[in-house]
C-alpha cells in the first residue's frame, strides 16, 4: 500500500478512562472501536471512489475496504486507520499505489509512458495519435491533481467520521446494558 493519504487518528483517552472505570468493558470497547474503524473505512471508500477519475477503473477499484486501508491495533491505545490505494496492477504493469499520489496531487512535467495514453486515446477518441499529443502536453506542463482524497474528506468524510466516533461510547454502553439484561 502507498503512504497514507488520509490518516485517521482517534483520541482514545475517553475510551481508556471508560475501560479503567468499568470492569469487564474493555472487550466491548475494543469491538466497538473496530466496528467504528470498519464503518469509517467503508464510508471513506465510497466517498473517495466517487471522486476518483476513471480510465480503466483500476485506481478506483484499489480504493476499497479493506484493500488500501490498514487497521492497526492490539490494545485500546493503538487503533489507527490509514487510507490510501492498494497494489493492483494496471494495464502497463504499474501498480496503482505507484500513481495514486500523482493522480491526487498532480505531477510536474515528465515523459509519461505512451502505451496507457494510446489505449486511452483509442478508447476515448478512436485515434492513438491523440495519446502522443497528451504525452507531449504532460512533458511540457505536467498534470493537475484530482484531489479525490482531499475532496472526499472535505465533502463529508470528516463529518461522517466525527459522527461515527461520537456514537461509539453510546454503542458500548448499549452493549453492556444488553449483556447485563437491561439493568445498566
Amino acid at each position: 500500500m502507498t503512504k497514507p493519504i488520509i490518516d485517521i487518528d482517534i483520541d482514545m483517552s475517553d475510551f481508556l478512562k471508560m475501560a479503567n472505570a468499568i470492569p469487564g468493558v474493555a472487550q466491548d470497547i475494543q469491538e466497538e472501536m473496530v466496528n467504528g474503524m470498519n464503518e469509517s473505512g467503508m464510508l471513506l471508500d465510497a466517498l473517495v471512489a466517487g471522486w476518483t477519475p476513471v480510465n480503466y477503473g483500476l485506481l478506483r477499484g484499489s480504493i476499497q475496504w479493506p484493500h488500501g486501508f490498514e487497521l492497526q491495533g492490539k490494545g485500546l491505545d493503538e487503533l489507527r486507520g490509514i487510507v490510501g490505494a492498494g497494489d493492483q496492477m494496471g494495464a502497463s504493469g504499474v501498480s496503482t499505489s505507484t500513481y495514486v499520489l500523482p493522480v491526487e496531487e498532480g505531477a510536474r512535467p515528465h515523459w509519461a509512458p505512451a502505451q496507457p495514453l494510446k489505449l486511452w486515446a483509442i478508447r476515448k477518441f478512436g485515434n492513438e495519435r491523440i495519446g502522443y499529443a497528451v504525452q507531449r502536453h504532460i512533458a511540457l506542463f505536467g498534470t493537475r491533481g484530482a484531489h479525490m482524497f482531499r475532496n472526499a474528506w472535505l465533502a463529508g468524510g470528516r463529518d461522517g467520521l466525527k459522527r461515527i466516533w461520537e456514537a461509539v461510547p453510546n454503542k458500548v454502553i448499549e452493549r453492556v446494558r444488553k449483556r447485563l439484561g437491561g439493568r445498566a
